[in-house]
């Protein structure tokens, strides 16, 4: 791109000083030629030794108007050569101030000049400062684009970084919760059932040393291990029914529930089948795969006005896979992500899932998540 500006810039000097030498009848073309050649070698150490340098741009506006308003011609051209330089060799602030210079210079050199000329090179260098502001608009918004692009890519790994932290606290903390779970569950088992269990023994061996010589007492001491033995099962029972969750929790979020509850309310033929063995999935997937269908089977209903929705769940060893399929009406434009399926993605890449959008013979939305699961091969 610099090599194409500085070609143009070099062309916009030598076709007027060439032209001009024909249009005009100098006094001797060999003073001509030198101050051409001059030009050239200032326009050239401004570019290669102070091409920032605010006096060099005043020194060539002052050159290029001598040239124009002694050798006439149509060197007014040459203003154009020394436009090109703004942009880049200028500072937003100096732009506007050096331009309205250039534009009182050119002005001033072409007073002996044809109207026509100075007609001519006001509406090129008006033209001219047009295309080069665009040029230059076009240019920031550029590198704006690439500078957001950039935060955004930066801002997209942090969150990356932020999920898989994220993800590897929850499974810190669900360790941690079921840890401390047992070992409340050992302690219990320990101090209750195992002590008691440990005098029942004792107790059972006393009373069958003491069964052949006292019948009586020994039957007495039997009967007692019975009753602390019925007073350990109940504790025992106790103990397991705090493990398990109530029914509430444990269907809180059920699929089944969500797809009769959606039927009820919208009249819509659901059907759900299952594929795989099933297992037991965290609450945290239950909660994502409940949620994910729960704005599919909406959005089919309210987007797509469909009346049948078939859900697939899949279990795989290391995935559970959900796919959602519905006869609704199909979308004529592309597929703009709104709020639900950016919320449904969301939710599924917390966890390291994804979301995937099919639009072949029905249009269908599948949620994979994986499982964390061991599995002995």
């Amino acid at each position: 791109m610099q090599r194409q500006l500085h070609l143009t810039r070099y062309l916009l000097i030598l076709i007027p000083a060439i032209a001009s030498m024909y249009l005009e009848n100098y006094a001797s073309n060999d003073t001509y030629t030198l101050l051409v050649l001059l030009y050239f070698a200032m326009t050239e150490i401004r570019r290669t030794r102070f091409p920032h340098a605010f006096p060099m741009l005043l020194i060539e506006i002052g050159s290029v108007g001598w040239m124009n308003y002694y050798c006439n011609g149509i060197w007014f051209i040459a203003f154009f050569s020394t436009l090109l330089t703004f942009g880049d060799h200028t500072t937003a602030r100096t732009q506007f101030p050096v331009w309205l210079i250039q534009l009182l210079v050119l002005n001033l050199t072409l007073l002996n000049q044809p109207t026509s000329y100075y007609i001519i090179a006001n509406l090129m260098y008006l033209a001219l400062t047009l295309i080069l502001f665009q040029l230059q608009q076009t240019k920031q918004n550029k590198e704006d684009v690439h500078l957001l692009f950039d935060q955004l890519r930066k801002q997209h790994y942090d969150l990356d970084e932020a999920r898989l932290r994220l993800l590897d606290y929850a499974r810190k903390v669900e360790h941690i919760a079921q840890t401390e779970e047992r070992n409340r569950i050992s302690h219990d088992l320990h101090d209750d059932l195992g002590h008691k269990l440990i005098r029942l023994k004792m107790m059972m061996e006393a009373s069958l040393s003491i069964l052949p010589i006292q019948p009586k007492k020994g039957t007495e001491m039997l009967g007692s291990v019975r009753d602390q033995l019925g007073e350990s099962m109940e504790l025992l029972r106790s103990t397991v029914r705090r493990l398990k969750p109530d029914e509430q929790s444990l269907h809180g979020y059920s699929l089944h529930k969500l797809i009769e509850g959606l039927k009820q309310e919208n009249g819509i033929h659901i059907e759900m089948s299952i594929e795989g063995m099933p297992y037991d999935l965290y609450p945290s997937m239950e909660f994502i795969l409940y949620r994910n269908a729960q704005e599919a089977i909406t959005n089919a209903i309210r987007h797509g006005s469909a009346t049948q929705v078939h859900l697939v769940l899949k279990f795989t060893p290391h995935q559970v896979s959900m796919a959602i399929s519905n006869n609704g009406k199909r979308a004529s434009e592309p597929l703009v992500k709104g709020l639900g399926l950016t919320g449904m993605e969301e939710r599924s890449k917390l966890i390291g899932g994804n979301l995937l959008i099919a639009d072949e013979d029905l249009y269908t939305v599948t949620t994979v998540l994986p499982t964390f699961r061991h599995v002995h091969e």
